[in-house]
């Protein structure tokens, strides 16, 4: 019995960080080995695109970049300052802002009240006529079908 092979799982790797290790140098060569082909292929095609630019060139272009950027900002010292409010006047705004939001609730509020109202009314006469009956008892088809046909109405729309 001491001859019997242990059972192996799918995964080889016992040791996580080796196989965490050599998923990443095989996405590496991947990417590597898909950026030279592009080279290639570019290069087949005739088109001149350098795959990589030297620290230094892209260095300078950057400092270059920020030296404009800097030139062309505006001074703001130079612009008049904001007269600040006074404690009536954030007062007053704030009162406006408040009132604005409370009348944006109810306004809320009322639509929602509304259309619950127009659905129940809905249903309450959808209810009705699908619970019409025959003398017999039995459940009257016309206002199914209408039912039917005024959702396939309102699927189109």
């Amino acid at each position: 019995m001491g001859d019997k092979k242990q059972f192996r799982g799918k995964n080889p790797y016992t040791d996580r960080r080796e196989f965490k290790s050599k998923e990443i140098k095989k996405s590496l060569v991947h990417r590597a080995r898909l950026r030279k082909n592009y080279f290639k292929l570019l290069e087949k095609e005739g088109i001149n695109h350098e795959p990589e630019q030297n620290g230094d060139e892209s260095a300078e272009s950057q400092n270059k970049s920020e030296e404009f950027k800097r030139s062309h900002i505006p001074d703001s010292r130079n612009q008049p300052s904001k007269r600040p409010m006074n404690f009536a006047e954030r007062a007053k705004i704030a009162k406006e802002r408040k009132e604005h939001s409370r009348q944006a609730k109810l306004k809320s509020i009322q639509d929602r009240r509304e259309t619950i109202e127009k659905k129940s009314k809905e249903r309450e006469r959808r209810k009705d006529n699908l619970s019409k009956k025959t003398k017999s008892g039995q459940p009257l088809m016309g206002p199914r079908i209408n039912n039917l046909l005024d959702k396939i109405k309102k699927d189109i729309e």
